[in-house]
């Protein structure tokens, strides 16, 4: 360039110039903006800024190594500030076979061996196959079970170990020569790596099982990472991108209980944005397990559920044996105690929170409808509301969460510095309109409102839309939401229903906009 000739660096594509950029110091990187066009144009861009602030990782020892070895005095990696760190679970042939719980069976109908009907002949025989009882094949059900999840606790102590320390030590790197000595956001992923292939998100095909067995691994190595380190952090995102990977409120607790009271206050203390998705977990029955199985077959594994009609599940129900045992983890599990003492306690240890997000993942059961149900979703909202603590927010959402018009308002009276609220996929057990009443009365400070898929829950159970976010097809703005009234318009303090003829009747849909 100095010669009047480009240099050789402009013909290189651009993503090549990023990753030799990455990997020099920021006095080279000077001098080579002096020599090269196209290294000037790219160390000047927005694009080039975002690659030097943000980087992925996968969570184990030796991708951590790589990055670390990158951040030194005086380099470019030196300006991270986001870091994504991604949990990979790892699938082959053998492995897909003790995740999905049975094989696909030629009959479901013989599952359970020789059946005789009412006067006793034979109803049916599965041909090359050992008659077995349904206490037997739950025994044996559990049994390998319990025996999967030795083996895996196991190798998760293993590989805890390398991790964390790896992770570490990328942390004291970081606050040790970083340009701000920390880190601004951390984003949980999880990543799925099939038979050697490709990386991608979780899908709904996936064994929800070990993919949140997997989040829970990156979240408390993370977390324990941390506080290791010392590293302060505003901002974390755990698992807020899928709906099938999320966090148990007894892995938060887990993880709380495991260590001393305060070793996670410093890390806690200084976050003011938190975004979570958290689900509730229950072991699947032998005979519900069905939907996720997979064929049998050495050379190749579908990655499918099969599809079982209503009257096949209702036939299969009709002959299962359900044991005492079963009945009483069925009953504990639906009745007990609200499930969220852990995520309480960690949103109790962030006094200084601002921006929450808390995302309900529904887990794909087929029959288990009750574990949706409004008085189930009710008493762990209100759990959650008096036992965090949270006074001070200026923005929440909430989705696929399920809560009494008197826990919302609490939450809304508690918290009045609130700028943002966005409620999705939400049913109350009464009405919304005490709750829009508080949105749009004159002192509200709400400037953002976004509400969409709101339900309302009658005594029976029985819910049924309220508000539809935008029109089919496409969201509307945050000044607008669909809202759906009888048929008829109304006039709400500081909002006017208008009809559109959008929607058939009996649902009619509404644009919304608040009134200055």
């Amino acid at each position: 360039m100095a010669n009047g000739r480009p240099s050789v660096l402009d013909s290189l594509p651009t993503d090549l110039i990023d990753c030799i950029l990455a990997d020099l110091s920021l006095d080279d990187l000077r001098n080579l903006r002096l020599v090269s066009h196209g290294v000037n144009i790219a160390a000047s861009s927005e694009h080039f800024k975002s690659f030097c602030r943000t980087k992925t990782v996968v969570l184990s020892a030796p991708a951590l190594a790589r990055l670390m070895d990158h951040i030194t005095p005086g380099s470019i990696a030196c300006h991270l500030q986001h870091l994504n760190i991604t949990g990979v679970l790892f699938i082959t042939s053998s492995l897909e076979k003790i995740l999905r719980t049975k094989t696909e069976p030629a009959d479901y109908m013989a599952i359970f061996g020789i059946r005789r009907g009412a006067h006793g002949e034979q109803a049916h025989v599965r041909s090359r196959r050992v008659p077995v009882s349904p206490e037997s094949l739950v025994e044996r059900q559990r049994e390998c079970e319990a025996l999967r999840t030795r083996l895996e606790q196991a190798a998760l102590e293993r590989s805890l170990g390398r991790d964390c320390s790896a992770l570490v030590e990328l942390f004291r790197r970081i606050r040790q020569h970083g340009v701000s000595h920390d880190l601004h956001s951390i984003t949980l992923e999880v990543a799925v790596e099939r038979f050697l292939d490709r990386r991608s998100a979780p899908r709904h095909c996936d064994a929800w099982r070990p993919v949140c067995e997997t989040a829970a691994h990156t979240f408390q190595t993370t977390m324990r990472a941390l506080a290791a380190a010392g590293l302060s952090l505003q901002r974390l995102d755990t698992f807020t991108g899928f709906s099938t990977c999320s966090l148990t409120s007894f892995d938060l607790g887990s993880m709380l209980d495991d260590h001393p009271a305060d070793i996670f206050d410093g890390v806690l203390q200084d976050i003011r944005s938190f975004s979570i998705c958290t689900s509730q977990r229950v072991q699947l029955l032998i005979g519900f397990a069905l939907d996720w199985a997979i064929p049998k077959r050495d050379d190749e594994v579908y990655e499918r559920r099969v599809v079982i009609s209503d009257q096949d599940w209702q036939e299969l129900s009709a002959h299962m044996q359900w044991s005492t045992v079963d009945e009483a983890e069925w009953e504990a599990t639906a009745t007990g105690p609200p499930d969220t003492t852990g995520l309480a306690q960690l949103l109790a240890k962030m006094s200084r929170l601002l921006y929450l997000g808390l995302l309900n993942s529904r887990l794909p059961y087929r029959v288990f409808d009750a574990f949706h149900t409004p008085e189930w979703g009710k008493t762990r909202f209100a759990h959650l509301v008096c036992a965090s603590g949270l006074q001070r927010l200026k923005s929440i959402t909430l989705c696929n969460y399920t809560a009494d018009h008197s826990d919302l308002l609490t939450f809304l009276e508690v918290n009045p510095d609130l700028q943002a609220v966005e409620f999705c996929d939400v049913s109350v057990k009464s009405s919304w309109q005490p709750v829009f009443a508080c949105l749009t009365k004159p002192q509200s400070r709400i400037t953002r409102l976004i509400l969409g898929n709101l339900f309302e829950s009658t005594a029976t159970g029985v819910s049924y839309p309220i508000i539809i976010q935008g029109t089919p097809g496409g969201f509307a703005s945050a000044a607008k939401v669909a809202f759906v009234v009888e048929g008829r318009e109304a006039v709400l303090r500081g909002i006017t229903y208008k009809q559109s003829e959008l929607w058939p009747p009996p649902c009619v849909l509404h644009s919304v906009q608040r009134q200055p």
